[in-house]
């Protein structure tokens, strides 16, 4: 056990003075003491000179208080992160040679094999034995750095030049520090004398290149191409490594000391906090040493080996003064699991060596720390709305804080979640802010005020803008659109959807501005929008007649006629066209009035429009109550009970007018009659003069082929009635008789001539032939048919056909075979042949024509993929029975598999439907792999199955993924490897982890079964507590025992670790004892206690 050495100031230079007089003065940063203690007998002849220090002042205080308080300088080796006021401040580990017992790596030792080797004494030599297998005569890498007492100094040697040991060959100690150190000083002290020539090279990252620090050399020039005397002026590159001649002499012969200190002769040494150069000039995560020449008498010329076993190279402390570097930011580094040596970092930082900042500290830029300043890592101001933050450089330039939140919750935004993301709001700053949800198209913005309601724009309503105002429809870009319905048509605003207009019941359109088919004059006066187009019945195409003018048919009846049946209510005989009004002055008397000529007769022009008859009397009660209106013409008679209107007229005679439309003939009867005033009927007229209001309701109808006029009201010419009794209403018929006869005008019928019969004249009488339609006296001739068989005229050719052929013949003379069958019936080719049907094995579509030759048979439209003259084979590409009648086994495509197939892909074996397969295919169409293989590949066919033939259960794979069958507790598609909680891979397969679940990390084990346990767990299957751990029922945990029990075990380490540190400090000195040296077991308790 070893005391740490004292930690001078941090960043300071002490100065060291060696007592040797060959050797001068260096200034450090500390010079350590001889392989990690303080210790003297450094003289060049083993002389009892020691080394004294600048700080010779401090050394006696701290041997008198080494013994007592040698746990307390362990603490104060490390530096606190906090200063007095609990504020950050900067914090350094400890300083420390960072040499001590770490592993140089050497390229040559001697003892392998074992040689003779000769100490320098001055004139004489003095040679010993170097064994490498011999724990006494071996001096390997570890003795470089090892603990050690100067009275009896351990060293590691190289072979001598008798083994070719010397310039060019050179001889590399390297010391890997496993971390970034900030390197203070090197030391070395050699037991024979200093090279002629060495030099020190350091990297910063492991496999990085080497960079010179130091050059040493009696020959730097011819060496290493360097100036002896160069030095660093201000300005220049710091980083240069510089070379010396000072420590290059052969004297002294042993125990001489080279110590190169990584400040000195650096103008920013004094600034090193502003030095970004130095800061990295200092740090080292590997050293090399570099033994280049020898330094000799020149005695080697002449090859003598004894002399050339004199000169070699011997080193008996390698020591290296620095501190883990941790940027100022941690006070200590702590050994790391997975990396190795680490900081532990502080003021928020993270890293290897602290050389970042924590992810949710960003707020700025990180910086090494300072005497200054502790450049601690600030916290991210998010607002409480986010944990995740970056850096943001160019928002620290303009406001000093750099750090961007992100991932911001609450749907907020903002470098530092401040504010609500776009298109969300909130009504507090403590309350999350949510969507707006403005409708895109109906909102001015996306973008809500406080509240949440949205700026709509024109003709849209709603918080969220989300509905168009009464009168407007269709939203979308830019808003709602205004309705557009037509006020005549219309009975209400559009719909808000798609602005379709509810239309009046005869009206159609989106705007309700036409009438729909059948219908005509649209008026906003009509409840029904548009009045029905009449035609006589005949059209429902009709529009506006604009050739008319409005007129009114009135008549003051004082001329009219009166009949009075006294004793009867018998309505009197009227001629035909005569309306007929009937008024009742009495209780029990009727009159009947009959219109004047002028209301008589067709009045087409008065349709869809009112009939007026206005009564007077002195006073109101004698009114009537009741009138009836009688139509009569054409042997039909209408009736409609009027409805009184009252109004007054001109004078102070009571008046009450009865309205009734000629199209709704439909009223409640009135109770009583009165003196008849006056009648009107609206009406129309073609103007002659002056301008008149227009008479939309007249119709101009668009009429069928068959009818003309303007109502459609007559039949066009070449046309009879259809129904002559009904007149103008009955359907016009086209009259027709082929110009064989002549057609009576009302029902029609021809009487026909020129061997022609039928209603029409369409025909021939039997026995003749001919077109009787083409309207000729000649039309109709005798048929040529021998036998007076029948026969028929094709319209086109005018060829004469005979109808009446035996079976299976055809043709105009019945002279060749119908279609189907073949042969020569009448001898025209050759003898005569009768005609039979065709076969083509039940191959063709027996309802096609020209499926087969009719003259010799030969099949011409195969189906079912079929060839030949009776379509008995298959074509090629095709398989099977061509003259099965099975549908299954008729011929069906190779399909042969392109992947699997070595020939093409439409050959196959005609009867089989066999294809040509690749190496290790199989399948009729080559679609699969032979057992053992799998991946079909086109032009390759099968890859063998790779299957791991110890985890396999079988040597077969999947044909398609080659996904092997695995033995338990094997996975992979190979079978190569253990399942997750699975071991110990074998022809078995692999054996379950089994791992506690309570005391186990994970449930995957260690390739020898053993488990990664959890803490206070021990044991193969971490299923046991481990000591001063119990087992807690309630939790199922092992929890460490009462703290009286660690205080206990903790005070008696500490003991018997002063204790053991003050006797070993005590052994180390001959003047001085302690007690008896401890025995073997006490040292035993001593570690263990320790541990």
């Amino acid at each position: 056990m070893t005391c740490p050495t004292l930690q001078p100031p941090p960043e300071s230079l002490l100065c060291l003075s060696w007592a040797a007089p060959d050797e001068r003065r260096s200034c450090t940063n500390f010079i350590p003491p001889h392989k990690g203690r303080a210790h003297a007998g450094d003289s060049p002849e083993g002389s009892d000179m020691e080394t004294s220090f600048a700080v010779s002042s401090v050394l006696p205080s701290l041997l008198l208080s080494l013994h007592l308080h040698c746990s307390l300088l362990a603490w104060a080796a490390m530096d606190s992160c906090i200063d007095e006021e609990g504020g950050p401040s900067r914090c350094m580990p400890k300083f420390e040679n960072v040499a001590f017992n770490r592993t140089v790596v050497t390229s040559n030792v001697c003892g392998s094999p074992p040689e003779d080797y000769c100490m320098q004494t001055g004139s004489t030599r003095s040679c010993r034995h170097c064994d490498a297998s011999h724990p006494d005569l071996s001096h390997g890498a570890g003795l470089l750095t090892d603990f050690h007492r100067n009275e009896e100094p351990t060293w590691w040697q190289s072979q001598s030049m008798y083994y070719g040991v010397q310039h060019p060959s050179s001889v590399n100690l390297t010391l890997h520090l496993g971390k970034a150190f900030e390197i203070t000083y090197v030391r070395l002290k050699f037991y024979t004398s200093r090279p002629e020539s060495f030099a020190i090279y350091k990297r910063t990252a492991e496999g990085g290149s080497w960079v010179p620090y130091q050059f040493y050399s009696a020959s730097c020039r011819k060496t290493y191409g360097k100036d002896a005397k160069a030095y660093i002026r201000p300005g220049d590159d710091e980083r240069t490594a510089l070379c010396t001649d000072e420590f290059s002499d052969i004297s002294p012969l042993t125990g001489g000391n080279v110590a190169f200190s990584t400040l000195e002769g650096r103008p920013s040494a004094y600034n090193f906090d502003q030095s970004a150069v130095l800061k990295e000039w200092v740090t080292a995560t590997d050293l090399l040493i570099s033994l280049d020449r020898l330094n000799t008498f020149g005695d080697e010329f002449f090859k003598d080996a004894k002399v050339l076993r004199s000169y070699f190279y011997a080193i008996s402390d390698f020591s290296v003064g620095g501190r883990c570097k941790c940027n100022g930011h941690a006070s200590e580094c702590v050994a790391s699991e997975h990396r190795g040596l680490v900081c532990s970092c502080q003021h928020h930082t993270a890293g290897d060596d602290c050389q970042r900042c924590q992810p949710f500290y960003q707020d700025r830029p990180w910086f090494r720390a300072t005497g200054d300043s502790a450049n601690e890592c600030l916290k991210c101001n998010c607002s409480g709305r986010s944990d995740e933050c970056v850096f943001d450089a160019e928002q620290y330039r303009s406001t000093g804080s750099g750090g961007r939140c992100v991932s911001c919750r609450d749907n907020t935004d903002g470098p530092h979640c401040e504010r609500c993301r776009q298109d969300h709001y909130r009504a507090s700053a403590e309350e999350p802010c949510l969507p707006c949800n403005c409708n895109v198209n109906g909102s001015v913005s996306l973008q809500c005020d406080g509240e949440g309601r949205c700026a709509c724009s024109a003709g849209v309503t709603g918080e969220k803008c989300d509905a168009c105002r009464a009168g407007f429809h269709s939203l979308g870009h830019g808003g709602c659109r205004p309705c557009e319905c037509d006020p005549g048509g219309s009975v209400d605003d559009c719909s808000p959807l798609d602005g379709h207009c509810p239309c009046k019941p005869n009206v159609e359109g989106q705007s309700c501005d036409r009438c729909k088919p059948g219908f005509f004059n649209l008026e906003p006066v009509n409840p029904a929008g548009c009045q029905a187009c009449f035609c006589s019945g005949h059209s429902l195409a009709c529009s506006s007649s604009h050739r008319y003018a409005a007129a009114s048919i009135t008549s003051d009846f004082l001329e009219g006629i009166v009949l009075r049946s006294a004793d009867s209510n018998e309505v009197p005989s009227c001629p035909v066209d005569v309306i007929t009004l009937m008024e009742l002055t009495r209780p029990h008397d009727d009159y009947f009035v009959l219109a004047e000529f002028k209301f008589l007769g067709q009045q087409v022009y008065s349709y869809g429009q009112l009939l007026s008859i206005t009564f007077t009397s002195e006073t109101p009660e004698l009114l009537p109550h009741r009138v009836t209106l009688l139509l009569q013409g054409a042997g039909v008679t209408l009736s409609a009970d009027l409805s009184p209107q009252p109004a007054l007229g001109g004078g102070l005679t009571s008046q009450r007018s009865f309205v009734v439309s000629q199209s709704d003939l439909s009223a409640p009867p009135p109770p009583d009659t009165s003196q008849l005033a006056g009648v009107t009927l609206t009406s129309a007229l073609v103007p002659s003069g002056a301008a008149h209001p227009p008479a939309p309701w007249v119709e101009s109808c668009s009429c069928p082929p068959a009818f003309t006029g303007q109502f459609c009201e007559r039949c066009a010419p070449g046309f009879t009635r259809e129904d002559s009794a009904r007149g103008p209403l009955s359907t016009c018929v086209p009259c027709n008789c082929h110009q064989h006869g002549t057609c009576h005008p009302e029902t029609g019928a021809c009487e026909c001539s020129d061997f022609t019969a039928g209603m029409t004249c369409e025909r021939c009488r039997a026995g003749y032939h001919g077109n009787a339609v083409t309207g000729t006296p000649g039309d109709c001739r005798p048929c040529p048919c021998p036998g007076r068989t029948s026969c028929a005229e094709i319209a086109k050719t005018g060829q004469v056909v005979c109808t009446n052929c035996p079976a299976g013949q055809t043709g105009m003379r019945c002279q060749m075979c119908e279609d189907g069958y073949y042969g020569d019936p009448l001898g025209q080719s050759g003898e005569a042949r009768a005609c039979a049907r065709c076969d083509c094995s039940g191959n063709v579509d027996f309802n096609a024509l020209g499926t087969c030759d009719r003259v010799t048979g030969e099949c011409l439209k195969c189906l079912g993929h079929t060839e030949g003259d009776r379509c008995q084979r298959c074509q090629r590409g095709f398989y099977g029975d061509a003259r099965s009648q099975s549908a299954g086994q008729k011929c069906k495509p190779c399909s042969c598999n392109p992947k699997g197939t070595s020939g093409r892909v439409n050959e196959c074996h005609p009867q089989t439907g066999e294809c040509q397969c690749l190496g290790h295919v199989t399948g009729r169409d080559c679609s699969s792999c032979d057992g053992g293989f799998f991946n079909l590949q086109p032009g390759v066919g099968c890859e063998r199955c790779k299957c791991n033939p110890i985890g396999s259960a079988s040597a077969a794979c999947h044909p398609s993924t080659g996904q092997c069958v695995c033995r338990a507790g094997v996975e992979g598609v190979l079978c190569d490897s253990c399942r997750v909680g699975f071991f110990g891979f074998s022809s078995r397969g692999c054996r379950a982890c089994n791992c506690d679940p309570m005391g186990s990390v994970s449930m995957q084990c260690h390739g020898n079964g053993t488990c990664h346990c959890r803490q206070g767990f021990v044991g193969y299957k971490c299923d046991k507590c481990e000591m001063n751990y119990f087992h807690s029922s309630a939790t199922h945990q092992c929890e460490e025992c009462p703290v009286c029990y660690g205080l206990v075990k903790k005070q008696v380490s500490l003991w018997l670790s002063v204790i053991a540190f003050v006797c070993f400090s005590f052994w180390t000195r001959p003047k001085h004892k302690c007690f008896p040296r401890p025995s073997p077991s006490w040292l035993s308790l001593h570690a263990v206690a320790s541990s």
